[in-house]
């Protein structure tokens, strides 16, 4: 089910979003994933305990960091576009220096980040995180032929930034929330969301700004603003999550 899901919205774009492999594609996903779901319930020992999905600290992280991790991964299939041949015409060691700004933030952050969460809570990094993701979102569907190197890196790096903050935060509360014995489970379960996310950021993201040309930025813009609306939707999936009580 998780192939064919895949698979229809990878190459949805170039085999066509109503062409017929691609409707069989999302077909056989549903059903797949129904008989999964009806297999689950009957089993003596399922492969994913689906009582997980009705808790607090297991489903709103997984659905917070699958929707950030839409616009996070659109981002990185967007940006080198606007910053190349399509958009700003930049050469690819210049735009290799900006875009460099976000794995940087990302690591820098995030052990920092890991130390705050233990003062904040878990919530409050989740939330915050996501906002990162959010804004850089937003000041990339502003960035034009006039935009300073410094206001790029800037925009590129919140990207870095937010996840670097939500992810540690966000993933130790779903391990949290599961037994010991069920870590890897849950870990697998947590990875396919994210990628999930991360392919259908990917895949909408470059069908809405199709046709941008560097005297047309527009659907670069129209795409930032998508995955500006879906890093929200992330922001306020964290905000139903629960901190772990500190002593």
């Amino acid at each position: 089910g998780a192939a064919s899901l895949l698979a229809g919205i990878s190459q949805g774009r170039a085999w066509g979003w109503s062409s017929l492999p691609t409707l069989a594609c999302f077909v056989i996903a549903v059903a797949a994933l129904r008989l999964f779901v009806t297999i689950e319930r009957r089993t003596a020992a399922p492969l994913v305990m689906l009582h997980w999905f009705r808790t607090r600290n297991f489903a709103f992280p997984m659905l917070s960091q699958m929707l950030t991790n839409f616009a996070y991964m659109g981002g990185f299939i967007l940006i080198p576009q606007v910053l190349g041949q399509r958009g700003l015409g930049l050469s690819d060691a210049t735009k290799g220096y900006l875009v460099i700004s976000r794995p940087l933030a990302f690591s820098l952050i995030a052990p920092l980040a890991a130390l705050a969460t233990m003062r904040v809570g878990e919530r409050v990094a989740g939330v915050v995180g996501a906002l990162g993701v959010v804004l850089s979102m937003v000041l990339w569907a502003t960035v034009g032929l006039d935009s300073s190197y410094a206001f790029i890196v800037l925009a590129t790096a919140c990207s870095g930034i937010g996840l670097g903050i939500a992810s540690p935060a966000l993933t130790s509360l779903m391990a949290n929330s599961v037994d010991e014995a069920d870590l890897g489970v849950a870990g697998a379960m947590q990875q396919l969301m994210t990628q999930l996310g991360a392919v259908m950021g990917s895949a909408v993201l470059a069908t809405v700004s199709v046709t941008a040309t560097p005297t047309n930025l527009a659907p670069f813009h129209l795409a930032f603003v998508v995955g500006a609306v879906v890093a929200t939707g992330g922001c306020v999936a964290a905000t139903f999550v629960r901190s772990t009580p500190r002593t």
